[in-house]
């Protein structure tokens, strides 16, 4: 008695040499156009009913795909390039202060037009200094220390009684809510302070934000702030 033939297994078979010859002769249906006449393709409404069709079909979702992302790349590149200037123009402001008073306005300016933040507050730990200031003061922070995790830039979202605290002004907006980064500078004992910006938007300063702007932010604070302290 002759063994049983798998079925399966001659149509898998089967099919792995056709798609194998189809795949090493992509201009077999150009060449013979009249076998396309005689395959069936499944049809479901709003399918394409062709091959071609469908290989056009396939093409075009691709090409839009390739579209989106290709505008999802220069939507970044473009932000990435006003965050960009808005570094530079930061970065060169502060390079210039040579004074509490100066840093006060670099701070309001930077901060609070280019930026967008609604609030900008730095507190600074020195003993040498008692000048009165609108975006600088220095004592320590009037926040719960449990919040601010060592040296590293925190965002977090902050109730409206907690945020009038921190930054001593009414957080008269429609949200009980609003969110602020957090930035510790400073390694020294003169000059080390916290550098607060906050939002009317709970969702601005996320727990996910990336904080790379952030650390370089606060190198820069803790250079100017021990300058001028010494």
């Amino acid at each position: 008695m002759s063994p049983k033939k798998d079925k399966n297994k001659d149509t898998d078979s089967t099919e792995e040499s056709v798609l194998s010859y189809l795949q090493n002769n992509p201009n077999f249906f150009f060449e013979n156009e009249s076998v396309l006449s005689r395959v069936i393709l499944s049809h479901n409404p709003g399918d394409a009913s062709s091959l071609i069709e469908r290989q056009i079909n396939s093409l075009r979702s691709e090409n839009r795909k390739i579209q989106s992302d290709m505008r999802s790349m220069v939507k970044i590149a473009e932000e990435n390039h006003a965050i960009f200037e808005k570094t530079k123009s930061l970065s060169l402001s502060l390079f210039e202060v040579d004074s509490w008073r100066k840093l006060n306005e670099v701070l309001a300016t930077q901060f609070l037009k280019n930026f967008k933040a609604d609030y900008i507050l730095c507190n600074v730990i020195t003993e040498a200094v008692t000048q009165d200031l609108d975006h600088i003061k220095f004592e320590k922070i009037n926040i719960s220390e449990n919040l601010i995790s060592g040296s590293d830039p925190a965002c977090l979202q902050l109730r409206s009684e907690e945020m009038k605290d921190l930054f001593g002004k009414p957080h008269n907006q429609k949200n009980d809510t609003g969110s602020v980064i957090l930035i510790p500078f400073g390694e020294k004992k003169a000059g080390t302070g916290v550098l607060s910006i906050g939002s009317h938007d709970p969702n601005r300063f996320s727990s996910d934000l990336d904080t790379l702007f952030a650390a370089y932010v606060s190198s820069l604070m803790g250079k100017i702030v021990y300058r001028l302290c010494e």
